[in-house]
């Protein structure tokens, strides 16, 4: 499974920055890598805007989780940085990290947990 993450907003080194923050984690060093994001009907280009991870067995989700969150409190950014894979997807900001984090584990099948014990 890929992990496609995206930063709206913030800095343009944020990008940048967060892929040198998650290659430095011995577990996800050789998964990450920089993508486009497909350009749209009205767009003329795409830029590099996209990391995508390539997550496996082994706990690169959790990894990939919490990497994730300590990068965005360190950063004081105002960007807001969105994880999808498998068709599931969550926005992270710094107000609301805690809100998030068991969303962006359920994003990333990183919590053992089945979705109807979530809802209660």
């Amino acid at each position: 499974m890929d992990a496609r993450i995206a930063i709206a907003g913030g800095d343009p080194e944020d990008l940048p920055s967060l892929y040198e923050w998650l290659v430095g984690e011995d577990e996800l060093r050789g998964l990450v890598r920089i993508s486009q994001r497909p350009i749209g009907q009205t767009e003329l280009g795409s830029a590099v805007d996209l990391l995508t991870v390539a997550l496996g067995a082994g706990g690169a989700g959790s990894v990939l989780s919490s990497a994730l969150i300590t990068w965005l409190r360190a950063r004081r950014t105002s960007a807001k940085v969105t994880v999808e894979a498998e068709g599931r997807s969550v926005t992270l900001e710094i107000e609301t990290l805690r809100d998030v984090s068991a969303l962006l584990e359920q994003v990333l099948g990183t919590d053992d947990r089945h979705d109807t014990d979530r809802d209660a």
